[in-house]
């Protein structure tokens, strides 16, 4: 698979395309981090610098049944295309791994205060001895957004601390449509014990899902309407076989850069 990572790719694909971008895509039983106008997010990114992914992709295409879906460009398999061919909108989309971090609150003199962040999680069910239980795993999904107005912005954090995965990242969305712009900050330093071994059980398969969409397969079944007979009932559900436990967070008594820069523009 061809697949560019990291971001000197990022830089290079902003010098050869400048067109705004934005959006992201889903697909069943994985978490996507999207952004409302004005919403803020606090993430931990799993993948650094090297990792991310750089996918041409055709955004947007109506299938043979009229619904809308996103393809890997089969370019990127240095293949013909055939949605090049039709002039179909192609751009390119980095692609990453991150944690939802939510934060931590303690009572300081009678005051409710933020002293750190810890990770979000969500419930899931398992069978365990034949019996069907709850367990807990982070909220874990995958980052889909543009060069220009999201990766540009976190590869100036990665330039200038070395690392994407050493601190939480406040991510505010300013504006809508083609004025929106991902405006990130950077917080303290804290890492994350074992960090890749931590999350590993959760990480979505996500080069096996942009390979799945950029396959003459998925072009043919989509476009065409054209499938090969399963020989077996699909078992592709993902499993988390690991118990998941709560990190012990690490304390810092100051605000954030977001709150210092909404105080500044509120005149306080």
């Amino acid at each position: 698979m061809a697949l560019k990572k990291g971001m000197a790719a990022v830089r290079e694909s902003l010098e050869r395309n400048q067109r705004p971008s934005g959006g992201s895509n889903k697909f069943e039983k994985t978490n996507w981090f999207g952004w409302k106008a004005g919403e803020t997010k606090v993430l931990r990114f799993l993948t650094d610098d090297k990792d991310i992914l750089i996918v041409p992709v055709h955004e947007n295409v109506e299938n043979h049944q009229g619904q809308k879906r996103t393809f890997v460009c089969r370019q990127a398999f240095d293949v013909d295309c055939e949605l090049c061919e039709a002039k179909a909108y192609r751009r390119e989309i980095g692609y990453g791994l991150a944690v939802l971090r939510e934060p931590v609150y303690e009572e300081v003199d009678d005051q409710k205060k933020m002293v750190s962040y810890k990770d979000a999680t969500e419930t899931y069910e398992t069978e365990v001895d034949g019996k069907t239980v709850t367990k807990k795993r982070p909220y874990v999904g995958i980052v889909s957004q543009g060069l220009r107005n999201f990766w540009s912005n976190i590869a100036l954090i990665n330039e200038k601390y070395g690392s994407l995965k050493d601190r939480d990242i406040e991510i505010v969305r300013q504006g809508a449509g083609v004025d929106t712009q991902y405006m990130p900050f950077a917080l303290d330093k804290k890492e994350i014990e074992n960090i890749d071994a931590r999350y590993a059980p959760f990480l979505p398969k996500l080069e096996e899902f942009l390979t799945r969409i950029g396959s003459e397969e998925y072009y043919q079944a989509q476009i065409h309407g054209v499938t090969k007979e399963k020989a077996q009932t699909s078992t592709s559900t993902e499993t988390f076989e690991d118990e998941y436990e709560d990190d012990d967070y690490l304390d810092f008594n100051e605000e954030t850069e977001a709150d210092r820069l909404r105080k500044k523009l509120n005149g306080n």
